[in-house]
């Protein structure tokens, strides 16, 4: 009884805090969602002019949007600072050449001359009253009827002529393909009219909303983004003051967060006090059928994985080249293509490692094979390859004009980083849910076995973790093509920012502290009270962290506040998971004997550097309201968005990959060559990709932040930018790391196929045998370590 008392920890009060930490955080997001439908800026029935005379009516209005979304203009250019950065950012150019319009009319109703004939005091005083005049809200909400001034229908006529010349016979727009739209053809969420036309009144009132005054405000609905001096828009006193906050909350949050790291002693404990002490660990052993199966999942990792980057090398081309080298590639492969591809295969392949990973641990927890486990493999793996091949296709169709009328079930869905047709995010989802069903076969009933506490605890994480995923998903499903784009970009931030930057960062972190109780490299309790502290800050912090991506897209100022202070304390966890990097590193390093996962903490490392360093400092940089209002949707997000994308998610796949290999393959093939290789492969890619984000992406951001600063936003979003001196020059040397990169991949590649040509024979009965013979191994460790 005196043993049993001693050892058992119910983990009570963690778990109080976590769910309590969970409810709280969620309830603050969820409530600032539904502040949308109190504040996100009106879709007018109709706008007209003063005299009654109707311009544009809702159904052109949202028609424009579906033409925005069905030709993937999200993944050229941007729309409230949203979507692909080659591009112009569309509300910006609108606010800009609506002005220049203005302008114009005036110049000839009071001076019978053009705006540029003008004296400079003559056109600052047009400029002053224009700028005063758009301020103005003439939003009816008893009619739903915007009403414009002459010089405002004057300003919107001018937009129309400039986006006709711009998408119409034009084929100036680099790395589009000529009349990319079919101005004439009425597809599905479309009305009838002139398409281009129809996409520049979803322009025009992206650019009323943000130089508009809110109803008793003194700020626009985007909180005076973009920044633009002629039409009055500059940082908001709420930016700057939330900025400061948010610096001194992240100094205080150090401070505390460190007291209670070392004050309850939140490390994961060694099994092992010297390098001569670590575990042998062998590597020789039996697998079973559903482990042998996973192989296949990560051919199409690699393979994935290749036609990822060499699609991102192509938009990076577009950006000083119209052409690939001479070839029209652009009519083929559009850069909204490439860019839509790049993004999609880049969670595909992260996702496929996952899902291949916990289909291996299924029977380490289980310690048997589930029946008939082989076929649900099979059945997942063509899932994926359906999903993957039919929504890619799909999007190549809709872009170029061959899918129209179910464009937005099967084709180009129109959001960055939601670009699958709305049929394949359900059956995407539905691929998700086989995969908890395979998880659900093995870690249920181990859940429910009376033996050790600590490791079915650990056991339970890893699954509620492996839930998260396809359940968070589901917030794909509230967007619909003719959805307010506040409301759409609410939901869309729950998939680029909450699931993948939340939900996937705490199942990388609960299945690395499962990976290093598996090696027997840390103690199962130490390492799960670990855990909950890490999954507490991350959730933490992170869930109304995403916050800051609500700044400028017309939803409520109180997001400034939210946004600015939890997104500063987002750095704090990231930047504490350094210190596991070290960890890692120090196993690396340590392992005198013959370690079997070299390779894996090779990339363990670089995923905690990059953690801190793309995630946490990169994202630290852009976040704060101050700087965001400026940066926002330049390459230094680019940057944020490569060092925490590749240099986190796609190293620790890559890490877990390796380490499923490892277990799968004959250990024969594990000569001290195939070390180098991996070690090879692991510095090329992250020298490369140190070199896109530093020689690149943060030389060019920083040029591009101070051409905004001096000119006005959208000028620095003009392509011309990228075509001057020294920008032209450094996009130009993005091609040394660019190689770099790919050689490390395509060394990945032999890696994975030297495997898959060396795999162990599956052998269910042998691998139980392995199993239970671990199991019993494992009840001695964590029986000698809770005494």
């Amino acid at each position: 009884m005196i043993v049993l008392a001693k050892t058992k920890y119910t983990y009570r009060r963690l778990t109080k805090v976590l769910v309590g930490t969970l409810v709280i955080v969620f309830s603050i997001l969820i409530a600032g969602g539904l502040l949308i439908f109190k504040n996100e800026a009106p879709r007018p029935a109709k706008i007209v002019t003063n005299t009654g005379k109707t311009l544009v009516t809702q159904h052109e209005l949202l028609s424009g949007q579906a033409v925005y979304e069905k030709y993937g203009l999200a993944d050229y250019g941007t729309y409230l600072g949203n979507g692909s950065y080659l591009g112009p950012d569309y509300t910006a150019q609108s606010l800009h050449i609506y002005l220049q319009g203005m302008n114009s009319y005036y110049a000839h109703k009071l001076y019978q001359q053009s705006f540029k004939e003008l004296s400079d005091f003559r056109q600052g005083a047009i400029k002053d009253k224009v700028k005063h005049e758009i301020k103005v809200n003439r939003y009816s909400k008893t009619n739903e009827t915007l009403t414009l001034t002459a010089a405002q229908v004057a300003g919107y006529r001018h937009l129309t002529r400039y986006y006709r010349h711009e998408f119409i016979n034009n084929p100036r727009q680099a790395g589009l393909p000529e009349n990319m739209i079919n101005t004439k053809k009425t597809d599905a969420f479309m009305y009838k009219g002139n398409k281009v036309d129809q996409l520049t009144s979803f322009f025009f009132w992206g650019a009323w909303m943000s130089s508009t005054n809110r109803p008793g405000q003194a700020y626009s609905y985007t909180n005076n983004w973009p920044y633009d001096l002629d039409a009055g828009n500059t940082m908001s006193s709420e930016s700057l003051i939330w900025t400061a906050i948010s610096v001194a909350l992240l100094v205080a949050g150090v401070g505390v967060i460190i007291y209670y790291q070392r004050r309850y002693a939140f490390d994961m404990d060694a099994t092992y006090q010297s390098a001569d002490q670590m575990p042998l660990l062998d590597t020789d052993f039996a697998i079973t059928q559903s482990q042998r199966k996973i192989a296949k999942f990560f051919l199409v990792v690699v393979g994935l994985f290749l036609v990822q980057i060499l699609l991102g090398e192509l938009m990076a081309h577009y950006y000083v080249e119209n052409e690939f080298f001479g070839i029209p590639l652009q009519n083929i492969w559009p850069f909204n293509l490439a860019k839509a591809w790049h993004l999609q295969l880049v969670i595909f392949w992260i996702a496929t490692t996952w899902l291949a990973t916990g289909i291996y641990i299924v029977p380490r927890v289980l310690r048997r094979e589930p029946k008939r486990q082989g076929l649900l493999v099979d059945l997942l793996f063509w899932a994926l390859i359906v999903v993957v091949v039919g929504s890619m296709l799909g999007e190549w169709a809709s872009t170029l004009g061959l899918l129209n009328h179910n464009w937005w079930l099967f084709g180009q869905f129109g959001w960055e980083y939601i670009e699958l047709g709305k049929f394949w995010q359900i059956l995407f989802i539905i691929g998700m849910i086989l995969w908890v069903i395979i998880l659900m076969r093995g870690f249920i009933p181990a859940m429910k076995r009376p033996d050790n506490y600590d490791r079915k605890r650990l056991i339970t994480l890893l699954f509620c973790g492996a839930i998260a995923i396809p359940a968070f998903y589901l917030a794909s499903l509230f967007i619909l093509p003719n959805s307010h784009v506040t409301f759409a970009d609410y939901w869309r931030w729950w998939i680029v920012h909450l699931w993948v930057e939340g939900i996937f960062e705490s199942f990388a972190v609960i299945l690395i502290g499962y990976l290093m109780v598996d090696l027997k490299l840390t103690t199962t309790r130490s390492t799960v009270r670990a855990l909950y502290f890490q999954l507490t800050l991350l959730l933490g912090s992170g869930v109304v962290g995403m916050g800051h991506h609500y700044f400028w897209e017309g939803d409520h100022s109180i997001w400034l506040a939210l946004g600015a202070c939890f997104s500063a304390l987002e750095v704090v966890p990231l930047c504490l998971l350094l210190w596991e990097a070290y960890t890692h590193y120090r196993v690396f390093k340590d392992s005198a004997i013959a370690f079997p996962y070299k390779g894996t903490f090779v990339f363990l490392m670089w995923t905690g550097v990059w953690n801190a360093i793309g995630a946490g400092a990169l994202g630290f940089i852009i976040n704060a309201p101050a700087i965001n209002y400026f940066e926002h949707g330049t390459q230094w997000t680019s940057a944020h968005a490569h060092g925490s994308m590749a240099g986190v998610y796609g190293m620790f796949s890559i890490a877990i990959m390796l380490y499923a290999l490892r277990n799968i393959s004959q250990q024969k093939i594990w000569t001290p060559k195939m070390d180098k290789l991996v070690n090879w492969s692991a510095w090329l890619m992250n020298i490369g990709l140190a070199g896109m984000v530093f020689i690149t992406l943060l030389p060019a951001g920083y040029l591009q932040l101070k051409d905004a600063l001096e000119h006005g936003y959208w000028h620095a979003r003009l392509l011309s930018f990228y075509q001057s001196s020294p920008v032209f020059e450094i996009l130009w040397a993005r091609i040394v790391p660019d190689l770099v990169f790919t050689a490390g991949v395509i060394i990945l590649i032999v890696i994975v196929v030297k495997v898959l040509r060396n795999l162990k024979p599956a052998d269910n009965a042998k691998a139980a045998a392995h199993f239970a013979a671990v199991t019993a191994e494992e009840a001695k460790a964590d029986a000698k370590q809770n005494n």
